[in-house]
């Protein structure tokens, strides 16, 4: 098979702007977890989450997370709700080094729930908030983190 120089300079042009542009998309996805996912404190990471909009607490949200973490590597938590056009769920807990746990956009398409195993690293309280566009819903709920698993 016969290349010519100008076809094959055409495509390695095309190739690399492609690679440069999947690049520089890699890097501001890798710069917005540098700046969520970083240790801070609990009230500057609420702050970026709600974004200016008001938060509501309700009872709209289902947050299932045991009261005593034995373990407080392994929390099992779920979060489901009833309300409308939700945007995106995250999980804050406030005593953690890194507050923001985890979060996750949706589509329309989607039912609101989430399902994940939390590390908690002392008694705290955990918020689940879920944002539609123009408010932030949020319900939150103690979890005592025992040393040993001795319920002490």
């Amino acid at each position: 098979m016969k290349v010519n120089r100008r076809k094959f300079l055409k495509t390695t042009i095309a190739f690399s702007a492609a690679g440069i542009a999947l690049l520089e998309s890699t890097l501001a996805k890798a710069e917005w977890l540098a700046a969520y996912f970083a240790p801070g404190p609990f009230d500057a990471t609420m702050k970026q989450l709600l974004k200016g909009k008001p938060i509501v607490e309700t009872d709209k949200i289902d947050l299932n997370i045991p009261e005593i973490a034995e373990n407080g590597a392994l929390v099992p938590v779920t979060v489901t709700s009833s309300i409308k056009d939700i945007q995106s769920i995250a999980i804050v807990v406030e005593q953690n080094p890194v507050p923001l746990v985890i979060q996750a956009q949706l589509m329309p398409e989607l039912e609101p729930f989430m399902s994940a195993r939390l590390k908690i690293a002392n008694t705290s309280f955990v918020f689940a908030l879920v944002e539609t566009e123009k408010v932030c819903y949020s319900v939150k709920k103690k979890v005592k983190v025992t040393i040993g698993g001795c319920g002490g």
